[in-house]
């Protein structure tokens, strides 16, 4: 299935991506531990939880 440019209703808003923001906290979290393992921070840096 491809995806239109434009929905057919021009005047309805666009959806929002289910679990946007939980993906972005997973990843800011797997950098943090990244950069733990790799030896640049001496501790582990929290992401803030999502509201």
């Amino acid at each position: 299935m491809t995806v239109v440019a434009k929905p057919y209703n021009t005047w309805a808003a666009r959806r929002p991506v289910a679990g946007k923001q939980k993906r972005i906290r997973r990843e800011k979290q797997t950098a943090a531990i990244q950069r733990w393992a790799a030896g640049k921070t001496e501790t582990i840096e929290h992401t803030p939880k999502i509201k």
